[in-house]
């Protein structure tokens, strides 16, 4: 799956959408919109920076409430920024046929899930660029509205001001080109129409986005020696963000390279043991130590997968409930994160099986149970990649028939 992070910071990648911590809060347009626990840290400084610093310096002679109170309504408007800024990516990019799994607001930004990566240059550059564009368009309606007189409060137009400000730093830092960041995915635009490769372009840009990480770092220890300490700390923090999404980006895309083409058939189990759904507990139990394995399939007296049962599953039962307890209440029910078809490709089930909290998948042709994949399978396969082609060649061939 694709980051595209922006909201004038930067992508956290996995850190903010495979670990806990997300709440949804609405969905537009069928898009989930997420809030990572990190975002009430940066909205809590946000609010303390301006409520003792912007306002009292916009505003003076105002009571402390007013100013918490403003700050409370900035903070939250340059989150709905934020947003606005990741619903254009996500909306260019649906209407490029792709998919998008949601929005997550964290610590540094906002960070938009697309299911793949853009299908041409064009794409990519249409994309990337709506970003910083939604976020100059917004800076330009605030500050036409505050110009105009419509606004008489005082307030209103300091936080207006502070927004125009921010927005029109986040367009402009977005379009520095350092991969991920929106310049960064704009500049792999230009090099992949140039290279014609989008592997080349990602690493080309990858290494751009590093080389950035690595001066903003400088220039946060630069900061920090000259005095300002907090000013250099998070010149630093950005900057290793920075990098690690640099890095991941790239290494995601290799993996893409590595699995994209690959089905799913050429390395599922075809020789599937599973465990019938009116089983006890303890019957699975033993299934477990007789077959060395960490889960099975659960299916019915038709052969339909109704769920997966794992190893954790038993632990979860007391040892005296085994013998009356069943299969059917304890497995995992069959849904589509469980699921995978074998024409699917690899890289496609490695996101599945990796998020799905099983780390397998029941691979389906239409109702018909056909095999089943594990993250085992998947990793063994990258490692034979990793071998000299006459090498990998003959062990492909096999790995594709070995069991689990």
């Amino acid at each position: 799956m694709v980051r595209r992070g922006c909201g004038g910071v930067i992508p956290a990648e996995e850190v903010v959408h495979n670990v806990g911590g997300t709440v949804r809060v609405l969905t537009i347009r069928g898009i989930p919109i997420n809030i990572h626990v990190s975002w009430l840290v940066i909205y809590g400084l946000i609010t303390w920076t301006l409520a003792v610093g912007y306002f009292p310096h916009a505003l003076p002679n105002l009571p402390a409430t007013t100013y918490w109170a403003n700050g409370l309504l900035a903070a939250l408007l340059l989150f709905v920024s934020v947003l606005l800024h990741e619903l254009s990516h996500s909306f260019v990019a649906m209407a490029h046929g792709l998919s998008v799994r949601g929005i997550t607001l964290h610590v540094f930004g906002g960070v938009s899930h697309l299911e793949d990566e853009p299908p041409n240059p064009r794409a990519e550059f249409l994309i990337a660029v709506v970003g910083p564009i939604t976020s100059f368009a917004i800076a330009a309606v605030l500050w036409a509205i505050n110009a105009s007189g419509l606004v008489r409060s005082a307030s209103a137009q300091a936080v207006m001001s502070y927004l125009v400000l921010v927005n029109f730093a986040v367009g402009i830092f977005n379009l520095i080109p350092g991969f991920p960041l929106d310049g960064g995915r704009i500049l792999r635009a230009a090099l992949w129409k140039w290279k014609g490769t989008l592997g080349r372009a990602t690493y080309m840009a990858s290494r751009v986005g590093v080389a950035f990480a690595f001066g903003l770092m400088a220039l946060g220890f630069l900061e920090i020696f000259s005095g300002s300490f907090i000013g250099g700390f998070w010149f630093i923090l950005i900057g290793m963000f920075l990098r690690g999404a640099a890095d991941a980006s790239y290494s995601q895309m290799a993996l893409r390279e590595a699995l994209g083409h690959l089905p799913v058939r050429d390395i599922m189990t075809r020789e599937v043991v599973t465990v019938p759904v009116e089983a006890t507990v303890a019957q699975l139990a033993e299934a477990f130590w007789s077959h060395h394995v960490t889960s099975f399939p659960v299916v019915d007296g038709g052969g339909a997968v109704r769920g997966i049962a794992s190893v954790q599953q038993v632990h979860g039962v007391p040892a005296e409930q085994r013998m009356e307890r069943r299969v059917s209440e304890i497995m995992r029910p069959l849904t589509d994160d469980l699921i995978v078809g074998p024409n699917d490709s690899v890289f496609d089930a490695l996101g599945k099986a990796s998020r799905n909290q099983v780390g397998r998948l029941a691979v389906l042709e239409g109702p018909r149970l056909v095999g089943y994949l594990s993250l085992k399978d998947i990793t063994h396969v990258l490692a034979l990649r990793g071998l000299p082609d006459g090498v990998r060649s003959g062990a492909g061939d096999r790995a594709a028939r070995r069991a689990p």
